[in-house]
């Protein structure tokens, strides 16, 4: 059983919203609307509506003071008796249920074994109404990330006369940097760009086009082959705005036990049980329309009397699709800042490779092979926040595994998996409430995309000649091998936060 501990700063400091005693007030529902429902498009800022249950009207009366708040929304892991004795007494001493004592107990607000699951800002607006005794107050909260989408102002500028009239000017990582400035300004998150590389240059803007903070990051990095999305990031000690790399590879790795994990920039993953995962009776998959090529939209700098900034770009386009398919010319539309072609020396243009190439092409050959499960949810009955808190997060998961669906069975003529893959959530729907008015359940329907994953080849005997495990421990098909990056002759623990 978990529980949603709220969190509300108003302006000194963060103060627990349902008390242990709830004598003020309780998280009565969530439901956040968080991420994108298509891999070729960015997220948005996450809504989050909540109601507060107040007992006494002390939030109620004075309202005002919401607006503005930050809301911060976390859940723990489940106490021990050491947590409970510091507030609870005594063992001889507790009055209270014992199917109570655990929901009843109130977390530290710093430190403690917790995750946050959201992180926004209330908004204006709401209503309060009256149910028997209560007083029940509806407000909505917008992801931090809003902060980075409402600053838009004017950016630095050149003394250069060839630049006159422009503003953002400068390198990229002066960019960058600027940007994280005027983040800490106004005590907006800081991004997070690890493991992404920097264009060699980027264009300027007009001095009468303004774009968002938001929107200079995600062209910053737009050329990347990576195809990072940005989101918040709640996952450390301080939320980031960082970015999950859809076209980055994946794979699975099998452990002693034949036990399928996942790799992730932090440590490793158990994969989930299909069993635990709900969807819907059909266990229906989408065909998603499909792209033959993404493009990058970006600048080409040529020198005159001014400096000029056309449009220049350049597509990866996946070679291995049918004819038939590739005629259809669906494309994924990438806006960039990136200088891709240039004459002139102080705009040096980006150079894009050839394993650049194959990333992303690998990238839209998946997104056209793997049919996606069209519903899948996450409940906190089957599968717990504490110990899978990416599957309950507002933000993409990055790699996950379901290990023994249905359609594991399906394949291509070729032998590769048609409907099994490694797999991210990039958005969803996250709720919680009160089941039988004394069980909180935490659900979130996400949309899933598949990645790309590492070489996709049939192992060969001598790759697994040395492997430990007994065949009759696998529980994969022959198809998902080819998801297998690596076969391990120890155990593994889950090392992700």
């Amino acid at each position: 059983m978990q529980q949603i501990y709220a969190y509300l700063d108003t302006g000194d400091g963060l103060q627990p919203v349902n008390n242990a005693a709830r004598d003020m007030a309780m998280l009565e529902t969530v439901s956040i609307q968080w991420g994108a429902d298509s891999p070729d498009t960015q997220p948005d800022p996450g809504v989050c509506q909540f109601t507060l249950r107040d007992r006494t009207g002390s939030l109620a009366g004075d309202f005002i003071r919401l607006a503005g708040a930050r809301l911060l929304l976390r859940i723990n892991e489940q106490p021990t008796w050491d947590d409970l004795a510091g507030q609870f007494g005594a063992y001889d001493t507790v009055t209270i249920p014992w199917d109570q004592v655990a929901p009843s107990w109130a977390p530290p607000i710093e430190g403690g074994r917790t995750h946050v699951i959201f992180d926004g800002v209330v908004s204006t607006g709401g209503t309060i109404r009256r149910e028997k005794t209560y007083w029940m107050i509806d407000l909505s909260a917008t992801s931090i990330m809003v902060l980075w989408k409402r600053l838009a102002s004017k950016g630095p500028v050149s003394t250069d006369p060839k630049l006159a009239g422009k503003h953002w000017t400068g390198t990229p990582q002066q960019r960058l940097d600027e940007l994280n400035k005027r983040a800490a300004a106004i005590n907006a998150p800081q991004s997070d760009t690890r493991g992404l590389a920097l264009p060699g240059s980027v264009a300027p803007y007009d001095q009468d086009t303004y774009p968002t903070q938001l929107e200079l990051l995600q062209r910053l990095y737009a050329h990347s082959p990576n195809r990072p999305i940005w989101h918040e990031d709640v996952s450390g000690d301080a939320t980031r705005i960082g970015h999950t790399d859809l076209a980055a590879p994946a794979g699975i790795i099998l452990d002693m036990n034949a036990d399928p994990w996942t790799l992730t920039d932090n440590g490793t993953r158990p994969s989930i049980p299909a069993g635990k995962v709900m969807t819907d009776r059909d266990m229906t998959l989408t065909i998603m329309e499909p792209w033959t090529q993404a493009t990058v939209q970006g600048k080409q700098a040529t020198d005159g009397d001014t400096y000029a900034f056309d449009t220049s770009e350049t597509s990866y386009i996946a070679p291995d699709l049918p004819k038939n398919l590739r005629d259809l010319q669906k494309t994924i539309t990438l806006d960039s800042d990136a200088i891709l072609a240039a004459d002139v020396t102080a705009y040096p243009a980006t150079t894009i490779t050839e394993t650049d190439r194959d990333r992303m092409e690998a990238w839209i050959t998946t997104l056209d092979n793997i049919a996606v499960p069209e519903t899948i949810t996450f409940d906190s009955r089957y599968i717990d926040p504490y110990d899978m808190p990416w599957l309950y997060r507002c933000q993409p998961s990055g790699p996950i595994f379901i290990s023994g669906p249905v359609f594991a069975d399906l394949t291509h003529s070729d032998g590769t998996p048609s409907a099994s893959s490694v797999w991210t959530t990039i958005g969803g729907t996250l709720t919680y409430e009160w089941a039988d008015r004394d069980v909180p359940v935490l659900r979130n329907q996400v949309t899933v995309v598949p990645l790309p994953g590492i070489g996709f080849s049939q192992p060969t005997w001598d790759q697994i000649a040395d492997w430990t495990a007994a065949w009759g421990m696998v529980a994969l098909t022959w198809a998902q091998m080819k998801l297998v990056s690596q076969y391990r002759n120890t155990t593994i623990e889950t090392e992700e936060p």
